[in-house]
């Protein structure tokens, strides 16, 4: 049972028993007894039901009140910070991929959406295998054709994203041929990025350099342009060694094709319902970091110069004028070690810390995965308020990820005839697929397994 109104919509049972038995209730939790449904990600107020993306299933028999079997389903009525954390394989990534297909306009009509209206997502690819969403499992993969078994298991049909938009940087070989070369514009960089970007601190000498430089170049320009003015202006009381290397390594980003002054301009991904998927695998990580920064830079600056906007003329009874921007945008980031790393310089951290600590007023989320869960910026994580915990074994990467879990921890857990009361133990037995899910309005984190994928998934082993 489930939200969908025909009977040969609704999901299939799945579970009817699991390996998994806890030890301590559920205290508090927003379950709709109508269809057995249990809802994550908001606390549920006059029976409204809407703007709901189906997660998956309860998986574990629980004390007292028992779940097992009951749909899990996310809200995407408000702005969420979401941490998805989890080994290689173990369905971190995946999880992407069902949210994205959850908020998105898919070809078909489908029970996994629940009364949305399709949202606006920018997906930063570090590995280069989201652009299946615009695909439905192929039969002939034999990965997709056991991804089709799953769906007939669940009673899911397939399914494709209606609007996905691909973006490759400048030298990279396209894999559909309908891709969109970008590039950025050196002027969208500010003086910490770039400084990041050559491994310096701001007030280091070569930041100086770039600073002045910088500063003194005109509102637009490309990067032959700046570092023309490196190498011929004044500049006497600066050290050449300092110039030089400054050159030296702009030079190698001029050859990379990275920039242009033609840059991408984030206004023209917002579009309602459009999903822009920007595929970075064949470009460093400290260019998927800038890539990420510019994108989370401007559109902290877009929306929430549009809800503000809003705002002031809803308070002043004013008519406001139609800006095309949508009123929600989710950003969702695979590898955010990558992108965001903990103690490195990394020219996304303070874009992204600024994204995820103002996005709330601008209607802005974030989904973030990543396998090194240590090794991501604290200070992004401070926001989060969703989280999926999937199977970790080093002990650094699970205590880093258990500090940022937005509610209490499981403290006991039957499995298979053997007792465990450390939470580290459970994540370690987790199987592919299977996570706890946690937030704020529920008391404890809850095992769940997520549904099967109904586009394409690109992420299987290589055979």
């Amino acid at each position: 049972m489930s939200f969908a109104p025909k009977l040969t919509e609704r999901f299939a049972t799945v579970f009817d028993r699991s390996p998994y038995q806890s030890t301590d209730p559920i205290g508090k939790v927003q379950y709709v007894q109508k269809g057995n449904n249990v809802v994550f990600g908001r606390a549920l107020r006059d029976d409204d039901e809407d703007n709901l993306v189906y997660i998956g299933k309860i998986m574990e028999n629980t004390v007292g009140r028992n779940y097992l079997s009951a749909d899990a389903w996310m809200d995407i009525t408000f702005p969420h910070v979401i941490y998805i954390t989890g080994t290689r394989g173990s369905g971190k990534s995946f999880d992407l991929g069902v949210l994205i297909e959850g908020i998105s306009e898919l070809n078909d009509p489908s029970p996994i959406q629940n009364a949305i209206s399709p949202l606006c997502s920018i997906v930063i690819d570090t590995q280069s295998q989201f652009w299946t969403l615009k695909y439905k499992p192929n039969p002939r993969v034999p990965e997709n054709a056991t991804q089709l078994l799953d769906l007939q298991k669940w009673n899911i049909s397939p399914n494709s994203l209606a609007n996905c938009q691909l973006f490759i940087p400048h030298g990279t070989d396209p894999i559909t041929g309908d891709e969109h070369v970008f590039h950025l514009n050196p002027r969208q960089v500010t003086h910490e990025e770039w400084c990041a970007l050559i491994g310096q601190e701001v007030y280091s000498p070569q930041g100086h350099v770039l600073g002045r430089a910088l500063d003194e170049m005109q509102e637009s320009f490309s990067l032959e342009d700046l570092i023309q003015h490196l190498t011929t202006g004044e500049w006497e009381e600066i050290p050449e060694s300092s110039r030089n290397a400054v050159i030296y390594k702009l030079d190698g980003y001029r050859r990379t094709g990275l920039f242009s002054d033609q840059g991408l301009d984030v206004k023209d991904l917002l579009k309602p319902s459009q999903c822009s998927v920007f595929m970075l695998r064949g470009i460093r990580n400290e260019d998927k970091a800038l890539v990420t920064a510019v994108i989370a830079r401007q559109l902290s600056s877009l929306m929430g110069e549009h809800h503000k906007k809003l705002k002031m003329s809803q308070f002043f009874d004013r008519e406001t004028e139609n800006d095309g921007l949508p009123n929600k945008v989710w950003m969702f980031i695979d590898e955010a070690h990558v992108v965001a790393p903990s103690g490195h310089l990394s020219p996304a951290k303070d874009a992204l810390t600024d994204y995820v600590k103002r996005g709330r007023d601008a209607g802005l989320s974030l989904v973030m995965a990543t396998q090194q869960p240590s090794a991501v910026d604290d200070r992004i994580l401070s926001q989060v308020n969703l989280s999926m915990s999937h199977r970790l074994t080093f002990q650094a990467d699970i205590s880093a990820a258990t500090n940022r879990v937005p509610t209490k921890l499981l403290k006991g857990l039957k499995f298979s005839g053997k007792d465990l009361s450390d939470f580290g133990d459970m994540l370690r037995y987790l199987e592919a697929g299977e996570c706890f899910l946690g937030d704020h309005n529920t008391s404890r984190v809850v095992m769940t397994h997520v549904r099967p994928r109904v586009t394409s998934h690109g992420g299987y082993n290589p055979r």
